[in-house]
């Protein structure tokens, strides 16, 4: 039996979320749908759905790669050659040029990430367990990570925070027409900056007002944690340093501009080369 046209809209907008782009729903399905790119965009719009933004390179095989060129200290084509699967979306040309932004301390593409809590438990941050490395071999599928993605440069702060929440956080509630748009602010004001390899990430504070239902297809089990419940536990680069000056900032008198942090895998980078230049 066919799917009733808004049944069908909402199986397109859910494969587009599953897949990251349309191309990729197209190819995933052989390019056999009944509708064109075209008529695909037109129900992305009906539905607000803010589309993706970067690169197809998978952000988490990225990070996990140049982690363990600090962590085993050889170099890049010995980790690739070692820990990379066939599968892998990533190169090495742009593993290296992601490497060589990273060790001059300059970043050359822009993500956001959400510090969320409900109003009532501002220590409790939202956190999934990332789903993004299919592939044993890069790491452990899993590692807890806030709400966070790729963003388009000189985009309004609202896009950014947008596409995060609706790939992150309240997939569902996009397919059911019931996203929760109050949530964004009017007039969204970074606390703070912090750089993850070669990207300057945006961190929004996002509070909740009410309980909701999480889903999505980026990350899994989403819950509150407090910051103690989760330092020994294994987070995508990044995270636990948001977490850690979220909560140093909010102790403190706002800041006339906002603070920008290196994430630990960025110093140990940039304390590798130090090393290697003065050898």
């Amino acid at each position: 039996m066919p799917l009733k046209q808004d049944d069908f809209e909402t199986y397109l907008v859910s494969e587009y979320f599953k897949h990251g782009s349309i191309n990729k729903v197209f190819s995933a399905h052989h390019y056999n749908l009944p509708i064109s790119f075209a008529g695909f965009t037109r129900v992305l719009t009906k539905y607000h759905v803010v589309k993706s933004a970067g690169p197809n390179s998978n952000l988490s095989e990225s990070l996990h790669i140049l982690s363990k060129i600090v962590d085993y200290k050889i170099p890049l084509e010995r980790i690739y050659h070692q820990f990379a699967p066939k599968t892998i979306q990533v190169s090495t040309n742009t593993l290296h040029r992601i490497l060589h932004y990273t060790r001059l301390g300059l970043t050359r593409r822009q993500g956001a990430a959400l510090v969320i809590n409900p109003k009532e438990s501002v220590e409790r941050y939202l956190l999934g367990n990332d789903l993004s490395l299919s592939n044993p071999s890069l790491g452990r599928k899993g590692d807890l990570s806030l709400p966070m993605g790729h963003s388009k440069i000189g985009e309004n702060p609202r896009e950014s925070i947008l596409r995060v929440l609706q790939q992150e956080v309240f997939t569902n509630l996009v397919l059911e027409d019931r996203f929760p748009f109050h949530l964004i602010p009017v007039h969204p004001k970074p606390l703070m900056y912090i750089n993850i390899a070669d990207i300057r990430v945006s961190v929004y504070h996002i509070e909740l007002d009410k309980e909701l239902n999480f889903s999505s297809f980026k990350l899994s089990n989403l819950r509150f944690k407090k910051l103690n419940d989760i330092s020994a536990l294994k987070t995508r680069p990044g995270i636990l340093e948001i977490i850690q000056n979220y909560e140093k900032l909010s102790l403190q008198p706002e800041p006339s501009t906002t603070p920008e942090f290196n994430s630990n895998l960025n110093s140990n980078i940039f304390a590798l080369a130090e090393i290697h230049s003065s050898g």
